[in-house]
């Protein structure tokens, strides 16, 4: 009875630990381990990135997410490098629901001589299953770790023979390598893992992100590496291959596919802070091309935050998307934790300045306008684009004025002042958006903005006055159109000239997108290539469109779109407003929703789908809807210009005749 009753208070201590925890028996938790000797702290956080990828390579367990350990770790246990007690190593585990923990150590021996043990223990029962001591020399780490995980699963292990686990060949063959992806400034220390060793998959995959981050997501080299990342993948666990190809999906393809491969990667790893992050960046970067709403990466990049909260790139988006909302509550909260954990870069500076002068109080906006002054421009660059969509006219020419001082050269000035034209474009200021494009041409001749700028909303019939259809053939006289340079140029010039009649001239946008196409693809730039030929097939559609074929037109568009990258949201976004219109016309409504309900990201677009969305829903006798979109529609543009007015006035009228009913 004695004995009984022993056993039942132990189980009953157990359950209570265990309580509200769904533990997986194939997850490992790897603890920090603790290491004792000179020049060995390396190994402390190196070994739990080392192991997960030996449990991974197994294909019987997996390993916890290193930065969620280390961040429960932190938040549990603090920094101290001492070994903890298993029980408070199974709280870290247990919060994380995995089935078993490692704890472990390295220990120098001699020089460059260390020895390594770690121990498996059970989270649920607090006993240990196996040890395995293993000593070498430091150089040859990933061939120690690979004896270590065998003699440590050998007493757990279930069913046929070990695996064989091989990180030294997945992860790299160059100790150089590793500690410089371990403890250096991104880009700089990625830069040496692959200068130590080309083939490291995952050194590459994360310098293509650093250049992603530093310079932006078209950046040559964020290509470049995120192609050889995934050539030299094969072998890696199945985490580590799906995180590569769907960044590669995402940044290189822009391949609507990528949102599918990180919703399964966070359902099969999810206590992986990169699937998290990747399933965000999907949704943010491509999400409006499948409808989904621009709320739809916030829930992925907070569950990263959740496993690492100083993980800054979630932030950054989540702060970009407060403001797009208008949401100052959640804008406050996440620049606050942001400048947390970075109070100094460009980022920190621009994300200060912008919430307090879009969000902040009188005194606020007085300091942030003032900080204007002393800031920098790639400040500017990310006040200009993170964070300036859904900003009204006062506050862009406050930014704008600042960002186009003597302080900076013209190029710099030109670029800013061509920017803010989108902001006028959207409020259908028309007359001032193109005032802002030729003064800025003027200063920098160079921006392909003001181009693009004039060409949309001619496109849209936005821009159909003397001074915007001179300012447009200036521009592309000086841009060597239809030929162009890249992909976008001779597309815009060939659906612009459509509009305008020219159907030879759109003839010829064709044809050069043809032949850049397959010089693209000759030259090994499948993607840019293959978005290049359905450009030349989205003109096709505009011009059966113009000719009332509307069944070849709607062909057309969607064989275009089916092949241009996801990244290339405004030609995208042109794209599929006019087969939103078509589709119309042919009864699809539902589709025709969707599409408006999505072009938010695209200046010139944005009212005239809501207007649209609005006109729809009244047809279809939906009236607190087309309530709402005529609303939207009315409030960008009721400053419009006198030419836009007439659209204005009859949302307003609309909006009356369904208040009455």
């Amino acid at each position: 009875m004695a004995f009984g009753g022993l056993g039942s208070i132990g189980a009953g201590v157990v359950w209570l630990r265990n309580r509200g925890h769904d533990m997986h028996d194939d997850a490992v938790a790897v603890m920090p381990f603790h290491v004792v000797g000179n020049d060995l702290e390396l190994w402390r956080e190196g070994l739990v990135d080392l192991m997960r990828t030996a449990l991974d390579g197994t294909g019987r367990y997996r390993a916890s997410d290193p930065r969620a350990v280390l961040n429960t770790w932190r938040r549990s246990l603090g920094d101290a490098a001492e070994l903890p007690e298993p029980d408070k190593a199974a709280d870290v585990a247990r919060s994380l629901e995995a089935g078993h923990l490692v704890l472990g150590s390295v220990i120098r021996t001699g020089p460059g001589a260390i020895r390594v043990a770690a121990e498996l223990y059970s989270t649920r029962w607090l006993r240990k299953e196996g040890s395995a001591t293993v000593e070498g020399d430091e150089a040859e780490m990933t061939s120690l770790v690979d004896r270590m995980t065998v003699e440590l699963l050998k007493s757990v292990w279930r069913g046929e023979g070990l695996p064989d686990v091989r990180v030294s060949a997945i992860t790299t063959q160059s100790i150089p390598a590793l500690k410089a992806s371990q403890f250096e400034t991104a880009q700089q220390a990625f830069t040496r893992a692959v200068d130590a060793d080309s083939t490291f998959a995952m050194a590459l995959h994360r310098l293509a992100l650093s250049y992603g981050w530093s310079i932006n997501i078209f950046a040559e080299e964020l290509s470049r590496y995120e192609l050889a990342a995934v050539r030299h993948s094969g072998g890696l666990p199945e985490r580590d291959s799906l995180s590569i190809l769907g960044s590669k999906l995402i940044d290189v393809d822009g391949d609507l596919a990528a949102i599918q491969v990180y919703q399964d990667l966070s359902v099969r790893y999810p206590d992986d802070l990169e699937a998290w992050y990747g399933l965000g960046e999907a949704y943010f970067h491509l999400g409006a091309q499948l409808g989904h709403p621009p709320t739809s990466a916030i829930a992925p990049f907070q569950q990263a935050l959740a496993l690492d909260s100083s993980f800054a790139p979630a932030l950054i988006h989540l702060i970009g998307i407060a403001h797009s909302l208008g949401d100052s509550a959640r804008a406050a909260d996440w620049t606050n934790a942001y400048l947390a954990i970075d109070s100094t870069s460009r980022f920190a500076t621009a994300f200060r300045i912008g919430t307090a002068l879009r969000f902040g109080g009188a005194g606020d906006s007085s300091t942030a306008v003032a900080a204007l002054d002393t800031a920098d421009q790639r400040a500017f660059d990310i006040l200009g684009g993170t964070l300036a969509i859904g900003w009204d006219l006062p506050l862009s020419d406050v930014v704008v004025g600042a960002g186009t001082s003597q302080r900076f050269p013209d190029g710099t000035r030109g670029g800013a002042l061509v920017g803010s034209s989108l902001q006028y474009f959207r409020r259908g200021k028309v007359l001032g958006a193109v005032e802002r494009v030729r003064r800025g041409y003027a200063l920098n001749p160079n921006t392909f903005l003001g181009f693009t700028s004039i060409s949309y909303a001619r496109m849209l019939d936005l821009a159909a006055d003397s001074a915007s259809r001179e300012l447009y053939n200036r521009l592309a006289s000086a841009f060597d159109l239809p030929a162009g340079r890249f992909p976008w140029q001779p597309w815009e010039y060939g659906v612009v000239a459509v509009r305008d009649g020219r159907l030879d001239d759109a003839r010829a946008a064709v044809a050069r997108l043809e032949f850049m196409g397959d010089s693209l693809i000759t030259a090994g730039d499948s993607a840019t290539g293959r978005t290049a030929q359905g450009l030349g097939w989205t003109i096709q559609g505009h011009i059966a469109a113009a000719a009332d074929s509307v069944d070849t037109a709607i062909a057309h568009l969607r064989r275009g779109l089916s092949t241009v990258n996801g990244t290339w949201i405004w030609p995208r976004d042109v794209n599929r407003y006019v087969l939103a219109t078509l589709l119309e016309t042919r009864g699809a409504e539902e589709e025709a929703l969707s599409i408006y309900g999505s072009l938010y990201y695209t200046p010139w677009l944005e009212p005239l789908a809501y207007n649209r969305r609005a006109q729809l829903h009244e047809r279809r006798g939906e009236r607190e809807a087309a309530l709402d979109y005529y609303g939207r529609f009315v409030e960008l543009w009721a400053e419009a210009d006198p030419h836009l007015q007439p659209q204005v006035q009859a949302a307003r009228r609309a909006m009356e005749r369904l208040a009455e009913n």
